[in-house]
């Protein structure tokens, strides 16, 4: 930190008479950090709480759930195509054979 001038020392005032603090901003503590006037409501905090966490937990809640959904639907949706495309085999498959077997009456 630089040198404070001498001309500017000079000219500020100085302090000739002692200033006492009042008793109550000598406390820092209470300054800091102010006492409730009432007692704290336990239930009152808990339902201000929960109406505030009310939204953001349904929400997170939602995102959760629609991805364990998502992915839930996309296993079912592949074992489905499977079975599906064995079903639809099977039963081209039959009616191929049906087909042939009338086309040919005399061979069985």
């Amino acid at each position: 930190m630089p040198a404070i001038p001498k001309k500017l020392l000079r000219s500020l005032p100085t302090l000739t008479e002692v200033v006492s603090v009042p008793p109550v901003l000598s406390d820092r503590a209470a300054v800091a950090s102010p006492q409730p006037e009432a007692p704290l409501d336990t239930e009152a905090i808990i339902e201000r709480v929960m109406e505030r966490l009310d939204l953001s937990l349904e929400s997170h809640v939602r995102e959760v759930v629609e991805a364990m959904v998502q992915e839930q639907f996309r296993e079912v949706q592949a074992r489905l195509k499977q079975k599906v495309a064995v079903a639809v085999r099977q039963a081209v498959a039959k009616a191929v054979a049906a087909e042939l077997k009338e086309k040919r009456p005399g061979q069985t």
